[in-house]
């Protein structure tokens, strides 16, 4: 087939797959469709581990879930779960599609990053997402963002209390302890000058994936998150957290933040 026909095809066949997943969503049109020609010529290469992902992917959701009622007796899966070939997009995460909120997992971008050791902790966080999302609702800024996904990472280290920073994510894309812990200070004062921000290029600064143009690695925010969440979990129990509302988060984390002293000055010269 023509690339543009071959793209034209798997659009027509996935979106009727699942309605509003296999669409750019806000982003360019022509980048979306070239993403869609990089994933369909590179499956090759991947096939083998994806085959691999995708088919172990449904015994560990079953023993993840069952773990997690351990802790959190009231979960309740309340969404449709979707296990899809992702284009790169995400290993796991909930996404509001046609009205209505799902919990996708990329077994494509599983293969890549993820194994044994990873899975477990990986699956608590992403679980946890489905649980918060009864409790933490409407809430679209930034520092809204900073706590959702603080507090999952923050819970995968409590429910694995050895695990490594490998084992959170907080080595994806660089080790970002190595890269955020040593400016912390300049990190949370850049928070604060966006830390009511809904702009979409701000989220993606501090939570995406891809390179930006600031001065810290793509999904620092996940650093930042974490760090602030311990703080605050130094005097609550994970229930109490995960069932606060925003009105009372926001100043929560907003106390966090100013224990890490004002903004550093710039250098002189």
């Amino acid at each position: 087939m023509a690339d543009a026909e071959r793209v034209a095809l798997f659009r027509h066949r996935f979106d009727g797959l699942f309605p509003g997943f296999y669409e750019p969503r806000g982003r360019d049109e022509q980048k979306y469709d070239a993403q869609i020609l990089r994933a369909l010529k590179g499956f090759g290469e991947i096939r083998s581990k994806y085959t691999i992902a995708s088919n172990a992917f449904d015994q560990a959701f079953r023993t993840g879930s069952t773990r997690f009622r351990t802790f959190f007796p009231d979960y309740q899966l309340n969404m449709p779960v979707y296990l899809v070939h992702s284009l790169g997009e995400m290993d796991g995460g909930t996404r509001r599609l046609n009205g209505r909120t799902a919990m996708v997992f990329g077994a494509d971008v599983i293969a890549r990053i993820h194994d044994e050791a990873t899975i477990g902790p990986f699956l608590d966080h992403e679980l946890f997402h489905g649980y918060h999302a009864n409790y933490f609702l409407d809430c679209d800024a930034l520092w809204c963002s900073l706590w959702t996904e603080g507090l999952a990472t923050y819970v995968a280290s409590r429910l694995n209390q050895a695990a490594s920073d490998k084992q959170l994510l907080l080595n994806e894309p660089v080790p970002l302890r190595a890269a955020v812990e040593p400016r912390i200070a300049e990190a949370m004062c850049l928070l604060r000058g966006k830390f009511g921000s809904t702009s979409r290029e701000d989220q993606a600064a501090f939570f995406a994936g891809q390179p930006t143009d600031g001065p810290f690695p793509p999904r620092f925010g996940y650093f930042l998150g974490y760090q602030l969440t311990a703080k605050i979990g130094a005097t609550m129990t994970l229930e109490q957290m995960a069932k606060l509302p925003p009105a009372k988060v926001k100043p929560l984390l907003e106390k966090a933040i100013a224990e890490y002293g004002p903004c550093p000055k710039p250098a002189a010269g």
